[in-house]
């Protein structure tokens, strides 16, 4: 029975259970549509007045979706028989179309005539020929034709003239084309909606404010492939979608002739139904017939509106033409749809009823009363058997309906525990009950359907099983209805006396009750409820006396008073209406409401220093410092948010933690909104000794010991998306102990290479590495790379001892296992993730160049290395003796100077420099290591790692000092032997000598200095 009462949505109710459940209406009448004044109104002056007038009444009510316009139209057809010279027409709002409606009309007798079968056949034929899609095709046709150059014009007219021109010309190509064709007629568009409107059914209410009609959104305007188009289509496709004024204008266009084509789809023109209305009404005056017209919702009517309201319009005597019958006419209709008919009816409305409900002058119009006696209508209807409201609707005395509560054994004290109006219980609603849930469900003006929908049947519907089960009022009902009024602290108070049944009891409360407090209410209610008193104050009873409906504006309420041990007086604190406004915020939040901006930023300035404080810094081996601040780091105060569902957050950079951290459980969020209040609280009084303030500290010191944890995880995991933990330390270490050995610190000993992690590596002198060496190691030594991974390591393993600012201690064991993986091979060996690249930019960085650059550097740099060291082994041999070599070319120098031909880039004693320089060379450790790396190049299959320490040593001085002898020892030993050869010639051109002697000295000459320089070489040879 729930659904067939209280079903408002769907089909048409039965009659019996209409006049069952009927209440009246609230309404004010005005004499004229425009007219500023209101006179309150009801449903016995309205029917009065309606048939007080002679042989015409034409009577608008008007009224937004929902206020009950159509069940007053009802109401009216359930008040007036049909008699022999009265007949009744009422056209319901679902289940009929604009054919069905015509035949109504056309039947409305009971009679044939001939001049009206005419009508009949050529809409039975509109049937016979047209499925739905043909109608679709056919409607989309006549309105192409109307719109063309030979469509009728009359009511249509466009400002812009050559625009309208235009359109006439242009426009029906795109109707007509095909491609655009099957997008038009396209399920749930609009050909489709006015066709269904037309000639087929809705078995559901629409809500229709507006006529059904093109919009620039039905335009086919994203169309694609538009190649498949015609030319025609194509160009004032073209010309449409780049213009917006176009677009609307073109709406106006199609819509001006919507109904011409609508009326053709039913084989009839706007002549034809003009005179079929006319003819219906001549042949009832015929009969001496007057004819009532009820419309239930007057938008059924677009495409004949216009049409019937010239008929029902037009007065009974006619002048010369034949006289009309009688009407009386009262049609439903929202603003919205009739202010576009306004000019054409406001001059010959009889007065019109409004069901625009709110207030009239300072009186309201809808009391708590006519709800309740609304409610218990539809309750009681329920309760009963159909059978017996069928004997009652069709009885004569339908004043008052019976009770079903008369029977029924709990009645006394159910009606005790939750009311009721003249015998008909309100359970399971009480009179605040019915109150809290529509004002939260319907805030603006009364809505009959709302409270009907919303309230009683959703209610009813989903509680069947909870009120079998004694689970009554549930968790979902309290979501349905949602914006709890509770407090935090009285949330609280309910979990610590009844946490078994706090959440049913927290909505029981805030639904069945109007105060803020813990409380219990009758014992029949708590008893109904399955809900046990709690040792706390019992409310008066609330009893309403039974009220007439013939005195439905008098209102008496009676309280009866508590025994006065019940009463608990309540010291009531007064705190400024600022910090009250806040606190009560805070509770609408709790309640799921948002938390504005203003409220947050003030918790957020408190509560985020008290947070970071809270947090054991040195213990947890994080440096403060290194996450707490502005300019980029992890946690900054704005990255406090607190959960707010609805509302859009901004763009944030480190550690985010929403407040409260599960935001799903609702004992956790009570919670911290106390917490918040207590936190104002303690802003405002600067003390915890207010009332309660000891209640508030524990909370406070609980969560507070809570955040500052969860922070520290975040820290931990930063910045995973997955939420697995996740250590950055050991990348870093990785990424550092590589380009320490890289800069040639010592790393023999794990000692050192910890030591090496924090040594500069700036001072090393790369510029005549190889250029990918050199690359990397531009990396690693870039200030803003460096300093953000020693940042990660020196901030996750390290403690200040007594937050001074150098940190004292470091745990080791986080940074050892890294280091010791990656001694082995000198690559690294931590992955990682993805999720976590953009958290650390510079550690992604230096990891993807390392990735792509130090097998190739490693590679460049033994290559450069090893031409190095072989050109210095073609000059010096493979074993080089450096003293004797020294000591071969010093014998050199001293004959050369003594016979006087000593020459050379540098003098005699800059030789001696660079010869004392070149005995302090380590040339052959340095000999040994490209040995060493030789052999390791050709011997090991991954030698990446020893490479990488081997040709790390630096060496460049001996390098540079070897080079620097070979290019001095070369320069004085060419030189001089040129000087030799010089001095020969200018003795053979001045004859000072034979020419043989010369020979011979210069011979020996060259042996000697070539000999001198075989020594050098480690070459015994002599020659």
């Amino acid at each position: 029975m729930i659904r067939q009462v209280m079903n408002v949505e769907a089909t048409q109710t039965s009659n019996h259970l209409f006049l069952a459940t009927h209440h009246p209406i609230s309404m004010y009448r005005q004499d004229s549509i425009k007219a500023s004044s209101q006179n309150e109104y009801n449903e016995a002056q309205f029917l009065q007045d309606f048939l007080a007038e002679k042989d015409f009444a034409f009577v608008p009510v008007l009224g937004e979706t929902g206020t009950g316009k159509s069940h007053l139209i009802r109401w009216l057809s359930a008040n007036i028989e049909s008699t022999d010279k009265r007949k009744v027409l009422l056209i319901p709002r679902i289940g009929t179309n604009l054919k069905d409606i015509l035949e109504k009309i056309l039947n409305i007798a009971g009679f044939e005539e001939d001049k009206l079968n005419q009508y009949r056949k050529r809409l039975n034929q509109t049937t016979r020929t047209l499925t739905d899609k043909g109608a679709r095709e056919q409607l989309l046709n006549n309105l192409a034709f109307q719109i063309g150059i030979n469509g009728q014009h009359l009511k249509a007219k466009l400002a812009d003239e050559e625009t309208q021109e235009h359109l006439i010309k242009n426009l029906p190509a795109l109707l007509y084309d095909d491609f655009f064709r099957e997008n038009l007629l396209q399920d749930e568009k609009i050909i489709h909606r006015l066709v269904v409107h037309t000639l087929g059914y809705k078995d559901k209410i629409e809500d229709i404010n507006e006529r059904r009609e093109f919009s620039a959104e039905d335009l086919p305007l994203n169309i694609l492939d538009i190649q498949k188009a015609g030319q025609k289509a194509r160009d004032f496709y073209s010309f449409l979608i780049n213009d917006e004024n176009i677009q609307q204008q073109t709406v106006t266009w199609l819509n001006s002739h919507l109904d011409d084509a609508i009326s053709q789809v039913l084989n009839l023109g706007r002549e034809d139904l003009q005179k079929l209305m006319r003819e219906v009404r001549e042949t009832l005056a015929e009969k001496n017939i007057e004819l009532v017209l009820l419309i239930e919702d007057f938008a059924k009517l677009q495409g004949i509106d216009r049409e019937v309201l010239e008929a029902v319009l037009a007065r009974p005597q006619q002048g010369e033409n034949k006289p009309l019958c009688a009407i009386r006419t009262a049609l439903a209709c929202t603003t919205g749809y009739f202010k576009n008919l306004v000019d054409t009816v406001q001059q010959r409305i009889t007065f019109s009823v409004n069901l625009n409900i709110d207030k009239i002058g300072d009186k309201s119009l809808i009391t708590q009363n006519d709800v309740q006696i609304f409610v218990a209508r539809y309750l009681n209807a329920v309760r009963l058997k159909e059978t017996e409201i069928i004997d009652w609707a069709s009885s004569q005395n339908r004043d008052k309906i019976a009770s079903a509560c008369e029977d029924c054994e709990y009645s006394q004290a159910c009606h005790a525990g939750f009311g009721d109006i003249e015998g008909m219980g309100l359970y399971p609603f009480n009179s605040k009950a019915l109150q809290q849930m529509f004002s939260r469900v319907n805030p603006d003006e009364f809505n009959p359907r709302i409270l009907i929908r919303d309230v009683l049947k959703y209610t009813l519907e989903n509680s069947v099983d909870d009120i079998k089960n004694a689970n009554f009022p549930s968790v979902s009902l309290g979501k349905h209805f949602g914006k709890m009024r509770l407090s935090a602290e009285i949330k609280l108070d309910i979990q610590k006396k009844d946490s078994q049944n706090s959440k049913r009891r927290e909505i029981f409360l805030d639904l069945w009750d109007n105060s803020n407090e813990l409380c219990n209410l009758s014992p029949e209610v708590h008893t109904a409820f399955n809900l046990p008193l709690l040792d706390v104050k019992t409310k008066p009873t609330e009893i309403k006396q039974l009220i007439p409906q013939s005195k439905l504006n008098s209102k008496t309420t009676i309280f009866v008073e508590s025994p006065q041990e019940d009463k608990i007086d309540t010291l009531v604190e007064e705190i400024p209406e600022t910090l009250k406004s806040k606190l009560e915020i805070l509770d609408s939040w709790n309640n799921e409401a948002i938390l504005p901006d203003a409220i947050a930023k003030d918790i957020r300035e408190l509560l985020f220093p008290a947070i970071m404080e809270k947090i054991e810094w040195d213990t947890e081996m994080l440096l403060k410092g290194s996450f707490v601040g502005s300019g980029g780091k992890l946690l900054q105060q704005r990255n406090l948010i607190f959960h707010n569902p609805k509302v859009k957050r901004g763009t944030y950079s480190g550690v985010v933690f929403s407040l409260p951290l599960n935001p799903d459980n609702k004992n956790e969020f009570t919670e911290t909104a106390y917490v918040f209040q207590g936190i104002l609280k303690y802003n405002h009084y600067k003390h915890w000794k207010f009332p309660n303030g000891d209640r508030y500290f524990r909370m406070y010191a609980k969560y507070l010991s809570c955040w500052s944890q969860h922070v520290v995880e975040k820290i931990r995991l930063y910045p995973r998306e997955s939420g697995e933990p996740w250590n950055p330390v050991p990348a870093a270490v990785e990424l550092l102990a590589i380009s320490a050995t890289m800069a040639g610190h010592p790393t023999n000993t794990l000692t050192d290479l910890i030591n090496s992690l924090f040594v500069d590596i700036d001072s090393n002198d790369d510029t005549t590495r190889a250029s990918s060496w050199k690359t990397l190691f531009d990396t690693f030594k870039k200030t803003k790379n460096r300093e953000a991974l020693l940042d990660i390591v020196k901030s996750r393993i390290a403690c200040t001892k007594g937050s001074t600012s150098p940190f004292q201690i470091i745990d080791a064991v986080q940074i050892i296992e890294p280091l010791e993986k990656v001694r082995k091979s000198w690559q690294p060996q931590c992955e990682i993730p993805e999720d976590v690249r953009d958290g650390f930019p510079e550690l992604q960085k230096v990891r993807q160049q390392v990735d792509e650059l130090l097998e190739k550097a490693i590679q460049e740099e033994y290559e450069r290395q090893f031409n190095i060291y072989q050109s210095l082994v073609s000059e010096l041999g493979e074993d080089i003796n450096k003293n004797k070599v020294i000591d071969a070319l010093e014998m050199a120098m001293s004959s050369a100077r003594d016979e006087g031909i000593f020459r050379g880039r540098k003098d005699f004693d800059g030789m001696k420099d660079m010869l004392n320089k070149f005995r302090r060379t380590a040339i052959t450790k340095y000999q040994d290591l490209m040995k060493r790396i030789q052999d390791e190049k050709e011997n090991s299959e991954n030698n990446t790692g020893k490479l990488l320490a081997y040709l790390s040593e630096d060496y460049q001085k001996v390098i540079t000092d070897s080079k620097d002898f070979l290019n001095d020892a070369d320069s004085f030993l060419s030189l001089s032997l040129l000087e030799v050869k010089n001095g020969i010639a200018v003795l053979e051109q001045s004859g000072e000598i034979s020419l043989e002697s010369s020979r011979k000295e210069i011979n020996d000459g060259l042996a000697n200095l070539r000999n001198m320089m075989n020594e050098i070489k480690g070459d015994t040879t002599t020659c």
